[in-house]
């Protein structure tokens, strides 16, 4: 088996310090055999509209020097969910500096959450797809059944949204958000077989693939195990796997296909029926 998609990548456009140029991804998805890919910078409010808008125009540049991918490259974005409390505050402009993260403390607990873009967005950018991320908890308690639960609130919600096509990195967990508050996923088996269950019915009632995200091989093997695990059931319940990368680096010579694809395949992940456009 190998690994000819991918859907999770981000350019030198993107609002976090990514760095890819286009003409890099172009060239490296076809020296690592990767037929099918899509870019998908960062879409956390309006504030990133611009980010989206340049990296719409380079995509363009790209297919219009490469013609031969019209089809098989696609451009996408990856949004988050974020609380509607925070979408109105920077929408009325209510804020010292410019929030490129958003605004991370302050709001009321486990606030209602949102996109902030509609379908007129979708359509102004000819998006073609959604990898909807869960980047952050809202501003819940932060013991360990707190945050398991806000995390698990989340992504039901992102699972149903319309707009959603693929949900990003289940349980990545950004230490940054609460330094010195342990990651609550770090042991796999703490998400629940209600959650796990739950998720899995809404991914399949609403068409919504899975990612397998980067992140996961960088965590100890006793949650690679648990994890795959999980993702091999959701493939035979039903559910489509995507590949993503999720890079934000200079090209993709970090990303090892042939070894990923051999890791899948020994949790018995059949890459043959991955995501694609």
């Amino acid at each position: 088996m190998a690994i000819r998609s991918e859907w999770h990548i981000h350019t030198h456009c993107s609002c976090d310090g990514a760095c890819m140029e286009f003409e890099t991804l172009i060239n490296d998805a076809k020296k690592y055999g990767v037929t099918d890919f899509g870019v998908t910078d960062h879409y956390h409010t309006r504030l990133q509209e611009a980010d989206i808008a340049a990296s719409r125009a380079e995509y363009d540049r790209a297919i219009e020097r490469h013609p031969e991918l019209k089809g098989h490259f696609h451009f996408g974005i990856e949004a988050t969910l974020m609380s509607q409390w925070e979408i109105d505050k920077i929408a009325r402009g209510e804020y010292t500096t410019p929030p490129i993260w958003g605004i991370r403390h302050g709001g009321p607990a486990n606030a209602p959450v949102a996109f902030d873009f509609d379908e007129e967005f979708l359509e102004k950018y000819k998006i073609d797809y959604v990898v909807t991320g869960m980047h952050w908890p809202m501003y819940c308690p932060t013991d360990e059944q707190s945050l398991l639960k806000e995390y698990h609130r989340q992504y039901m919600i992102a699972a149903a949204h319309p707009f959603t096509d693929i949900l990003a990195h289940y349980t990545w967990y950004d230490k940054n958000i609460y330094p010195g508050v342990e990651n609550p996923f770090l042991d796999f088996t703490k998400v629940s077989e209600t959650m796990r269950s739950e998720l899995k019915h809404c991914l399949i009632e609403n068409k919504v693939a899975f990612e397998l995200n980067a992140f996961l091989f960088f965590l100890p093997q006793t949650f690679i195990d648990e994890y795959l695990g999980f993702a091999a059931e959701l493939q035979r319940s039903g559910v489509i796997l995507s590949q993503g990368c999720d890079s934000h680096e200079r090209d993709l010579s970090s990303v090892h296909y042939d070894e990923i694809a051999k890791t899948y395949e020994h949790y018995g992940i059949k890459t043959e029926e991955f995501f694609c456009l």
